[in-house]
């Protein structure tokens, strides 16, 4: 069977949060990978705090079955401290996933992703958080050149889950579980930069 996407987790986390034209760029957000530490009540592949404390949840998907598998999960990203949700998928299933989440007119060229953005008219009952759309694609998909991995845009917004501000000391918290992410990726790379002893 075919893969949906031949993009790696962290490529695709790159995609979203590494450029200048991403949706939740780093340099103008504070981004944290794998937010599992309890700060929400589920798991965040992508947990991004705004400049104006906002918090936008990323559920990252590589293949339709994984997208499917979400819905059978006991939560269903809710959380009183999230102001927004978006799945972020490949081109290949986006299609098949708009139609799953809304009713409209699906809209995305590979050739012009960050400017094809589709019309919604409603959600439909697998979409109770009005949850909004990223699309992230392949360099091969986009015909993009040079050392950029491929494209990303959104393109359908998300609506306003919750009106909840992070205070200063979550933030903190959220700086620290984000130092951890660092240090823990930091080491990882230091392991695997040793090469072994001969005895």
């Amino acid at each position: 069977m075919k893969a949906d996407t031949t993009l790696t987790i962290e490529q695709i986390e790159t995609l979203i949060t590494g450029y200048q034209d991403s949706p939740f760029y780093i340099r103008s957000n504070i981004v944290i990978p794998n937010c599992n530490w309890g700060f929400l009540n589920h798991e965040a592949d992508l947990l991004v705090l705004s400049k104006a404390n906002r918090l936008t949840e990323v559920e990252i998907k590589r293949t339709w079955s994984d997208f499917m598998a979400d819905f059978k999960k006991k939560h269903t990203h809710d959380d009183p401290k999230l102001s927004h949700f978006y799945y972020a998928v490949p081109i290949s299933i986006a299609e098949r996933v708009f139609n799953w989440l809304y009713t409209g007119k699906y809209k995305c060229d590979s050739r012009w992703i960050y400017y094809e953005h589709s019309t919604i008219e409603g959600y439909t009952e697998h979409n109770p958080h009005k949850c909004g759309l990223i699309i992230y694609a392949s360099p091969e998909e986009v015909g993009v050149r040079g050392s950029r991995i491929g494209g990303c845009c959104i393109n359908v917004p998300a609506h306003r889950m919750h009106d909840y501000k992070v205070s200063t000391e979550e933030e903190i918290k959220l700086l620290r579980l984000l130092g951890f992410r660092i240090w823990n990726m930091k080491k990882k790379l230091a392991e695997h930069q040793i090469e072994p002893q001969l005895f």
